[in-house]
């Protein structure tokens, strides 16, 4: 499986912060309760970036794959 598709759900977490930066929904320019500041997606993308190359470096299980392993336990 490629990494595009055994990563997907966190590629769209990823992609999901870019198109709101993209999109303009940020605080600073909304002033929207519950919209992010761009410190604050910043963060969330270094956060995400980082984790998901971890995962991929150490070949750990994506979001999407433990919750298939935890479907088929139930």
């Amino acid at each position: 499986m490629d990494i595009k598709n055994r990563y997907s759900i966190e590629l769209d977490e990823i992609r999901n912060y870019l198109v709101d930066l993209e999109n303009g929904r940020i605080y600073e320019l909304t002033r929207t309760p519950g919209t992010a500041s761009c410190a604050t997606l910043a963060k969330h993308l270094r956060d995400n970036l980082n984790a998901l190359l971890n995962k991929i470096e150490k070949d750990e299980p994506s979001v999407a794959e433990i919750v298939a392993e935890s479907s088929q336990k139930m």
